[in-house]
C-alpha cells in the first residue's frame, strides 16, 4: 500500500495547488498546499520512508492514499486550503480550523465608555470595534496603551468623586463632576478616531515614550513600546483594507511564473483571469458558500492581505467600488 502511495507521489504535478492526505475510508486526514505539490509530497514521502513524520505520527501514520487539486496561483492555493481546512476539519491540521480567534477593541454602551476586548461572536453587537487582532495578547496591549494615552476609565463600576485610578493620574475621573464627563466623552471620540486612522498625534506620544525610556537606560521597555508602534500601524492598514474588502471590490494582479488576475466583490470570488467563477464548486460545495458572515469575510481579507504583505512590490492592487474605480496604494 505504502509502495503504491509512494508511485503516485511520483506523479504528481509540479504546480501551485492544495493537497490532501486521505486514510483508508477516504477520510481526510490533513489538508496542505505547496507552490510545487511533487515536491512537498515527497517531503511527506521521505518522511514516511523513514519512519518518522514531522507532524504527530499517530495522526500521519494512517495515510493511504494522496490527492491534489492543481490551482496554478498561490493566492488561489491558499483561499482554497483556508476553505478546505475549515470544511473538513482535518486531524492534522492544528491552524485555521476555528473563526473566533480574532478579538477587537470595543466601546461599551455606558454614559461615560470605556475600551472594552471582545472577539468576534461579541463584535455584530457592538456597533464601534477596531480590529481585528490575530493575536488577543496584542489586542490587550494596544487597548492599554489607549488607556494610558487618553486616561480613559478601566473601573467595571463608575464611582463618583473619583477613584484610585484618577488619584494616581492614570484615569481622568470622569466620574468627578458633569463637567469632567463632558470632557470625557470629547477624549472618548479621539480615541476612537485615533483607531479608526493613522494619528499623528498618538504617533509622537509613542515616540516620546521610546525616547524616554531609551534614555533611561530602560531598553526592554522602549522595545515594547516600538512594537507597539509598528502594531498600530498595521492595525490601521489592516483595517483599512478590511473595510474595502467588505463593502467594495478588490482586483488582484499576481505577477511571476503563474500570472493571474483575481476579482473580489464583497469578499465573494466573482472571477479569475475575466472568467465568472462565482457559484463554482470545490468537492461538491460552492467555494463561496462560507463568505455569508462577518467572520468568514474576515478569515478571508486576513489571507489575502497576508499573501500581500509577504511579497511587497511583486503584485498590483487596487479596489473598485460602485460607482467607478479608484486606485488604493496597498501599505
Amino acid at each position: 500500500m505504502r509502495t503504491n502511495l509512494l508511485a503516485k507521489i511520483k506523479r504528481s504535478p509540479q504546480t501551485p495547488g492544495v493537497y490532501l492526505l486521505k486514510d483508508r475510508e477516504g477520510g481526510i486526514l490533513y489538508v496542505g498546499k505547496s507552490i510545487n505539490i511533487r515536491k512537498r509530497l515527497q517531503q511527506h514521502g521521505a518522511a514516511w520512508r523513514a519512519g518518522w513524520m514531522d507532524r504527530d505520527h499517530r495522526r500521519i501514520r494512517p495515510v493511504v492514499d494522496v490527492a491534489w487539486q492543481e490551482t496554478h496561483s498561490e493566492l488561489y492555493a491558499l483561499l482554497l486550503e483556508d476553505y478546505l481546512i475549515k470544511k473538513h476539519w482535518p486531524i492534522g491540521n492544528v491552524r485555521q480550523k476555528d473563526y473566533l480567534e480574532y478579538a477587537y477593541l470595543a466601546l461599551s454602551a455606558e454614559p461615560l465608555p470605556r475600551f472594552v476586548l471582545i472577539d468576534a461572536r461579541q463584535r455584530a453587537e457592538n456597533s464601534c470595534s477596531f480590529g481585528p487582532f490575530r493575536d488577543r495578547y496584542h489586542a490587550q496591549d494596544m487597548l492599554e496603551l489607549v488607556q494610558e494615552r487618553f486616561r480613559l476609565r478601566t473601573c467595571p463600576a463608575i464611582r463618583e468623586g473619583g477613584c484610585l485610578q484618577w488619584e494616581i493620574h492614570r484615569c481622568s475621573g470622569p466620574c468627578r463632576t458633569t463637567e469632567a464627563g463632558e470632557r470625557y466623552r470629547r477624549t472618548v471620540v479621539r480615541a476612537a478616531e485615533s483607531l479608526s486612522s493613522l494619528d499623528p498625534f498618538f504617533l509622537r506620544f509613542i515616540e516620546n515614550r521610546i525616547k524616554v525610556l531609551a534614555q533611561q537606560k530602560e531598553f526592554e521597555k522602549a522595545a515594547h513600546y516600538h512594537a507597539l508602534l509598528l502594531r498600530y500601524q498595521g492595525l490601521i492598514n489592516r483595517g483599512k483594507f478590511f473595510a474595502m474588502f467588505r463593502k467594495h471590490g478588490l482586483f488582484i494582479q499576481e505577477s511571476g511564473r503563474w500570472p493571474n488576475t483575481f476579482l473580489f466583490l464583497e469578499g465573494r470570488l466573482v472571477q479569475r483571469n475575466g472568467e465568472r467563477v462565482d457559484g463554482m464548486l470545490v468537492e461538491g460545495a460552492d467555494f463561496n458558500e462560507t463568505c455569508t458572515s462577518e467572520r468568514t469575510l474576515v478569515d478571508r481579507a486576513d489571507v489575502i492581505y497576508r499573501w500581500l504583505r509577504s511579497r511587497p512590490g511583486e503584485n498590483a492592487m487596487a479596489f473598485i467600488d460602485r460607482l467607478g474605480c479608484r486606485d488604493a496604494s496597498y501599505p
